[in-house]
């Protein structure tokens, strides 16, 4: 069999260029009413039998479209669970370790600064960080509280006052 294709050359003039096959040319398939492919097994080009039911849609929803809207609603429920709840529970965590800060605790930044808080109000907490060395950060860049070797806090609650 050859196949020849025509095509332009960059310098202008028509070329036919084609190319010989040297495979054995597949047989149409032999025409079947409608009535007769429902149900019915046909083979594939692989000669392996299937199931031939007439519809030609794809993907997993078939005829139903509700399948598809409830296949939606679970993938909505899993990103729930597995992405935003957790995300907002450990902000919550984070704004409940914020508004609980006091002065005298060790705390660190997201910076990674180690300090002790000197003063607190609503936006800026003033944090000693060496001798007579103090510095002024936003209140939600503190991370979190410092912890002492053993993993516990490294605060005690004796002689903290909340300013």
């Amino acid at each position: 069999m050859s196949i020849r294709i025509p095509f332009q050359t960059p310098d202008g003039p028509q070329v036919s260029g084609g190319k010989q096959l040297n495979t054995p040319v597949a047989q149409p398939p032999q025409a079947v009413s409608n009535s007769q492919t429902e149900n019915k097994q046909t083979e594939t080009s692989m000669g392996v039998p299937q199931k031939n039911k007439g519809n030609s849609q794809g993907g997993c929803g078939g005829d139903n479209p509700f399948m598809s809207f409830g296949l939606l609603a679970v993938m909505m429920v899993v990103f729930y669970f597995f992405l935003i709840r957790p995300q907002q529970k450990k902000q919550k965590e984070h704004q409940g370790l914020l508004n609980a800060l006091m002065k005298g605790d060790k705390v660190v930044t997201s910076g990674g600064i180690l300090g002790t808080i000197v003063s607190i109000n609503d936006r800026i907490v003033t944090l000693e960080v060496g001798d007579k060395t103090k510095i002024k950060v936003l209140r939600h860049y503190i991370q979190g509280k410092q912890m002492d070797n053993k993993g516990a806090d490294s605060n005690t609650d004796s002689g903290r006052k909340k300013e």
